[in-house]
């Protein structure tokens, strides 16, 4: 739905509409995501940044009541007066709260938060029970039976709607002093016990077969996508969301929005990368270098599916861990193996003197790596 008219949403939609995102007009939105059903006011505030602030679920607010809070905010803006601003100063529900821990730290979160991974996980467990609620009157009991449905089978969403929980509690304790019990999140969690969660490392194929593999790859967009990211040692999403301009001969600079750790990564590129990008050079559309039938960029799933359609357990990301493998049985220098990956090599102290990112250094390793996965035979 688009458009500034309000009023699009009829009340017998607000229990049926799709998982999505559902404007009303005037900035008042519907989030749907699974059973969880709330309402958010979306405006620009006067430094003409996107704000985003929760109003309740559908269980706390119907439609009528949220159209109110939404025409509220709206006189408040006409008044040259911050909605949000003016909730930070007095509110002191779960979904005010949440909503100013975000704010607090969204300069330390990738891309500023604005993928929505932080909010995600307090959106759709949290905030549909909780989020009416006074948080200096909150209690363990009601974060563990809110919890407690996903909490071994959900595990990761559950883990991280309790931690951003604990940051949201914090925070609260900050703006409150001696108000909030800090021991909610602790005891809940003590409460709920082990989530009885091992870990599962993503399937890597043993280095010996990398070079049969490679070398079985054809030319269609998605494998050569998967030739580029088993030369580099890359994860993913760089190599996905590549573009043209981010290729400089025999060096790849990836921007910082694109690497996991949030800062620009640059990656030496053997003959054989180089050709693989030429070769999709032509193939490009708005500057990515390996896009989808529809001119976007290959999905996540596009080079699963080649190893999938191949009967493979194995899966893209894994081929990070065959390269290190073959660093370490090979004898490969331990430091340029991790530098190889992004990984962060010893503490922030000695982080701080060593700032090179040893590209030179690294660049003979990817092509002995290279050469290894176009003359073996095995």
């Amino acid at each position: 739905m688009a458009g500034n008219s309000a009023g699009k949403i009829k009340a017998a939609q607000v229990t049926k509409l799709p998982d999505g995102r559902h404007s009303d007009g005037r900035g008042l939105y519907l989030y749907v995501t699974g059973s969880s059903r709330s309402w958010f006011y979306r405006y620009t505030d006067h430094n003409k940044k996107r704000r985003e602030m929760s109003l309740g679920t559908v269980e706390v607010l119907t439609l009528k009541e949220a159209r109110e809070k939404r025409d509220e905010m709206a006189i408040s803006r006409s008044r040259g007066r911050d909605p949000m601003a003016e909730r930070a100063k007095g509110g002191r529900t779960v979904a005010e709260l949440v909503d100013e821990a975000f704010e607090a730290i969204k300069p330390n979160l990738k891309d500023g938060g604005n993928a929505g991974r932080w909010m995600s996980p307090v959106r759709v467990h949290i905030l549909p029970k909780l989020g009416h609620r006074d948080i200096t009157t909150l209690t363990s009991v009601e974060v563990r039976d809110v919890l407690e449905p996903i909490w071994r089978t959900k595990t990761s969403a559950a883990a991280k709607a309790m931690d951003r929980l604990g940051i949201t509690m914090r925070h609260a304790a900050a703006k409150f002093p001696g108000e909030v019990d800090a021991t909610v999140v602790p005891n809940a969690r003590i409460l709920l016990g082990s989530q009885g969660h091992k870990v599962q490392h993503i399937p890597a194929m043993p280095w010996k077969d990398v070079p049969a593999f490679y070398k079985s790859l054809g030319t269609n967009t998605a494998e050569l996508a998967l030739r580029l990211l088993i030369l580099t040692a890359s994860r993913s999403a760089p190599v996905r969301l590549a573009k043209l301009d981010q290729f400089d001969g025999d060096t790849w600079t990836i921007p910082a929005e694109n690497m996991k750790g949030g800062k620009e990564f640059r990656i030496p590129l053997s003959e054989e990368a180089q050709s693989i990008v030429e070769f999709a050079r032509p193939l490009a559309h708005d500057g990515f270098l390996f896009c989808a039938v529809r001119r976007k960029p290959i999905s996540d799933m596009a080079m699963t599916a080649v190893m999938k359609s191949r009967g493979l357990v194995y899966r893209p990301h894994g081929f990070r861990s065959s390269f290190r493998d073959w660093c370490a049985e090979t004898g490969q220098d331990w430091h340029l193996a991790e530098a190889s990956l992004d990984h962060q090599v010893g503490g922030k102290v000695q982080r701080a003197y060593q700032r090179s990112d040893l590209l030179e250094q690294r660049r003979p390793l990817l092509y002995q790596w290279s050469n290894l996965l176009l003359t073996s035979e095995r």
